[in-house]
């Protein structure tokens, strides 16, 4: 063992026989740990709801999509259109990784019984309805309605209801909304989480008479073992952005997903302010060893030990109290957040939130994160203690330890 850790090591144990030294001590070490572990729990739980959201967004959103350029200028009636979504349509689907492939047009409608009228998402499908959306029935061809806008217009399978599109259509009495009537084939219940609205869902033939003018997009159902940002990757590099642009869910989502990483940042920048005042502890605990050791320190200085070695020693006490502190408030912040996710000993209410307890999720790279930026943090503290040891003056030092 080296010369300063030794001396580190020494004052580290000595200051455990002056009870008001020892205790500022424990209260730094403690603080630091505290601080780091209520870090890591609180990272843990943002991170558990953000994989709980990315997950349902996951399964409940296109994974891969070409949005066909044209879309919303009325194209989907347009026979060189038709033929060149034909074509991009094949040409993708002999894409390593796709497995199927077909056309869907995005709209807004309305639905309308009697004297109620609802605004909705209308989504035209070309062979049946995507993967992503949970319909029980997938040989279904008539109109398919969320569970949501049943209950509100009172609808029932086989009852009839009109759709109207805001495209206007020519008549001897002049434009008029174009409208059908259509019975209801079936109904879907969602279990996804209702951070936007779920889609009324028409054959493609039916909706493109009523929203020409939608936004037509090639939905790419992908192989088990594909990789989406592979496959995405490799038509970004092929596709000609003239013909369609790549939409994948991370692209759909980029709104959310921005701020789920602000939540986080703004999360961890809160919390760390509880490492700073516990390397506020530090500073004064070292500051406190400092004047207690005062005429050892001005003892070596005067045998001969350069400040560089005196700036090392009190680097080393420093160190032994952070890294300490912090390794201990990781590990115990990692624990407590496995326990009480293994358990799911925080209930939440099923109705208000998306999952039913509080989930946990402890990455490496966030204890990695929350120890090192403890270790960033209380170094501060030490650098100070250590110059301010360095500077001492031997001869001062040791006079005044004799008074």
């Amino acid at each position: 063992m080296g010369f300063v850790w030794h001396v580190a090591l020494r004052y580290f144990r000595s200051t455990r026989a002056d009870a008001h030294i020892r205790v500022l001590s424990s209260l730094t070490a403690g603080g630091l740990a505290v601080g780091a572990a209520a870090l890591v729990l609180a990272l843990a739980a943002l991170s558990g709801f953000q994989n709980h959201l990315l997950a349902d967004l996951s399964r409940h959103t296109p994974a891969l999509q070409l949005e066909l350029a044209g879309s919303g200028a009325g194209a989907a009636g347009d026979a060189d259109a038709e033929e060149e979504s034909a074509a991009l349509a094949a040409w993708a689907g002999a894409t390593n990784g796709v497995s199927a492939v077909q056309e869907l047009l995005y709209a807004r409608g309305w639905l309308a019984v009697g004297a109620s009228v609802e605004q909705v998402e209308v989504l035209g499908f070309e062979k049946a309805p995507p993967v992503w959306i949970p319909v029980g029935d997938r040989t279904a061809r008539g109109l398919i309605v969320p569970m949501a806008v049943a209950q509100k217009l009172g609808l029932a399978v086989g009852e009839t209801v009109r759709v109207f599109s805001p495209r206007p259509g020519l008549t001897p009495l002049g434009p008029r909304p174009r409208t059908r009537t259509l019975p209801v084939a079936g109904i879907y219940r969602s279990d996804r989480a209702d951070y936007e609205e779920l889609p009324v869902l028409l054959p493609l033939e039916e909706a493109a008479a009523l929203f020409a003018g939608g936004d037509r997009r090639l939905d790419l159902a992908l192989e088990p073992d594909a990789e989406p940002e592979q496959v995405a990757g490799f038509l970004r590099e092929t596709v000609d952005p003239a013909d369609a642009t790549v939409i994948g869910w991370r692209e759909a989502n980029r709104a959310l997903l921005f701020v789920l990483r602000l939540e986080k940042s703004l999360v961890f920048s809160a919390v760390v302010l509880i490492v700073a005042v516990a390397a506020f502890a530090l500073l004064a605990s070292l500051s406190l060893v400092l004047s207690s050791k005062r005429s050892e320190v001005g003892a070596l200085a005067a045998m001969g030990a350069p400040p560089a070695r005196l700036h090392r020693i009190f680097l080393a006490l420093g160190a032994l109290l952070s890294v300490g502190g912090a390794g201990l408030g990781g590990a115990l912040g990692a624990g407590v957040a496995a326990f009480l996710d293994r358990f799911r000993v925080i209930s939440l209410p099923p109705d208000v939130y998306i999952v039913e307890y509080v989930p946990f999720l402890v990455r490496g790279s966030d204890v990695l994160i929350v120890v090192a930026s403890t270790v960033v943090f209380t170094g501060a503290a030490s650098l100070l203690s250590a110059r301010k040891a360095s500077r001492l003056d031997p001869v001062e030092a040791m006079r005044s330890a004799r008074t």
